[in-house]
């Protein structure tokens, strides 16, 4: 005889034990209108909160409605400023609740906002934070107000239960030692210090051990602002240190350091001389020019081991990346392997790979065309091997082409993709997608049936509508497509042949540069009726569909 179990039937731990692996969303979604004892229950568990960007305002007020009697309830908060059809949602959820346990938060802006007075007056009240996470996404700035009122707040109130704060926003501390600062319990830090050249350097870390005494694992990214357009070459002044009046900081275990700015062997030596008793130390240097003696210092292992000795003696980890940029003369790869020969011997699971990079001219000049395809080829293989070396290619599953439009280019194209063979998300050129040599290409055919993602780089090469059959034809599996019409009478048709031919398509996005007099029906009721036309009723969740309209592109969300 068969035995059946109702919902009802399971016990409360079960229930505490479901509630667990799940969002607060979630839970009030499937249970918040069950029955009391669902709701009794519902009372009494601790809610992680988590609002992404794919989220809708329908969702967010559903929540809300139940946020006004659980607020109290809420450790977590993981929140995007902006959703699908609505933005500040970090000030609208302070502005209704009062989460007055929070343990974690974690605000994630991808506008710039200036509405966190009232958000950041409560965090100031919250004495069970524990953690404490801002980022800025897709280079949106916030604003230069909201940068200094969040740093005020994190290292000017007593937070005593304040444990962990990442700031990765831009913003240099040039001012932090003007500050009254009571940041004295953190124990775990991750800053990015971003300002313009001249205004920081690799020191402009030491303000900030200053003032966070008990501070055991530090992660700090250093870089400058590279201005868009130079016109000029700007010197950059090592700013001066007084090496008799460094702050020691001996808590600390762990230091990350990430940099674009100039640095060597004595100032960083100088930095790691506040840290006496440093176990880890992990450094990244990002690719830049760098002064001669500089990279000299960077690449010579016996000054390291050297630094290492005399500063942190009780270092027992070293990892570093380093992607140095210069001209003449080479270094010699040999001589970098063999100074750093004493890491390798003190630890023999820690390994040193060097690898060189030259830029050359793909095309030479005075050479007839069968050389030049010759030169091409072996270029090509040659990049191919070396990102063998570094990536493993199999796991690459998102590719961007940076190309010039050449009708060359394919073949370079291909092979790079041939040697990717699980590329998912692509972004090229579209004068790529219409040229056959690429679109027809035999040795592309089953690379371009696993597209999921496709865009195009916008650069006014317009994609004519006769084009989009073989565009599905030959990308079947898209989810994600978006490029670029001279139209938006052009538009019609191709938007009806996406939502016609592709089942799995959640999203799509179609810039035009001429707009239309003419009143189209692009509605997100003749969405729905075309998908459900092509397919069948269960194909769409119409309450997730979205169309948007301006001047400037048309877009269009399935889920």
């Amino acid at each position: 005889m068969n035995t059946y179990t109702c919902l009802e039937d399971l016990s409360n731990e079960i229930f505490f034990e479901i509630f667990v692996y799940l969002y607060a969303l979630d839970i009030f979604t499937a249970f918040g209108s069950l029955n009391k004892r669902i709701s009794s229950i519902l009372q009494s568990i601790p809610l992680h909160v988590i609002i992404l960007n794919n989220h809708y305002d329908k969702e967010i007020n559903l929540l809300s409605s139940y946020l006004t009697f659980h607020a109290d309830q809420v450790i977590s908060l993981k929140c995007y400023d902006t959703i699908r059809d609505r933005s500040s949602i970090i000030s609208l959820l302070f502005n209704r609740h009062h989460f007055i346990n929070l343990q974690s938060c974690i605000f994630i802006f991808d506008k710039p906002s200036n509405e966190l007075e009232n958000v950041l007056k409560q965090i100031e009240n919250l004495h069970r934070l524990v953690t404490f996470y801002v980022t800025q996404s897709n280079y949106k700035k916030i604003s230069e107000k909201d940068e200094c009122d969040i740093i005020r707040t994190i290292f000017m109130n007593k937070l005593s239960s304040l444990r962990s704060v990442t700031l990765h926003y831009d913003y240099n501390y040039s001012n932090i030692s003007t500050y009254t600062l009571n940041a004295s319990n953190l124990i775990s830090l991750d800053l990015l210090i971003s300002g313009k050249v001249n205004t920081i350097s690799i020191y402009s870390i030491l303000p900030i051990l200053r003032v966070c005494h008990r501070i055991r694992y530090l992660h700090a990214i250093i870089n400058e602002e590279i201005p868009s357009k130079r016109t000029f070459r700007v010197r950059v002044q090592e700013p001066f240190i007084n090496e008799n009046d460094l702050v020691i900081s001996p808590q600390i275990k762990s230091f990350h350091l990430s940099t674009t700015v100039e640095c060597n062997i004595h100032s960083i030596g100088l930095i790691l001389r506040c840290m006496p008793n440093l176990i880890h130390f992990k450094f990244y240097h990002g690719t830049r020019k760098v002064q001669w003696q500089n990279a000299q210092d960077l690449i010579n292992g016996h000054k390291w081991q050297n630094m290492f000795e005399i500063h942190v003696p009780f270092l027992s980890k070293f990892d570093f990346h380093m992607s140095i940029m210069k001209y003449n003369p080479k270094f010699d790869l040999d001589m970098i392997i063999n100074s750093f020969e004493y890491f390798v011997k003190k630890n023999p699971e820690w390994q040193l790979i060097v690898d060189r990079w030259e830029n050359y001219d793909i095309y030479p000049e005075d050479s007839f065309q069968s050389n030049v395809q010759s030169n091409e080829n072996d270029y090509t293989q040659e990049c191919i091997s070396c990102l063998s070396k570094m990536v493993y290619l199999s796991n690459v599953y998102q590719i961007e082409f940076q190309t010039f439009d050449d009708p060359i280019e394919w073949k370079y194209i291909q092979c790079v993709l041939q040697a990717c063979p699980n590329v998912i998300n692509l972004k090229i050129s579209s004068s790529y997608w219409i040229l056959s040599e690429f679109i027809d290409n035999k040795f592309l055919i089953s690379i371009f049936k696993q597209i999921k993602i496709l865009k195009s780089i916008k650069k006014n090469r317009y994609i004519p509508s006769n084009f989009l059959l073989k565009l599905v034809e030959r990308f079947p599996s898209i989810t994600n497509i978006e490029f670029e019409m001279f139209s938006f009478d052009d538009c019609i048709s191709t938007i009806d042949i996406l939502l016609n031919y592709l089942k799995d398509l959640c999203y799509l996005k179609i810039y035009y540069y001429q707009d239309s007099l003419l009143d189209y029906p692009v509605s997100r009721n003749y969405v729905i009726d075309k998908r459900r036309e092509a397919f069948n009723f269960n194909i769409i969740n119409e309450y997730k569909v979205t169309v948007t309209k301006n001047r400037e592109f048309v877009e269009i969300r399935l889920s």
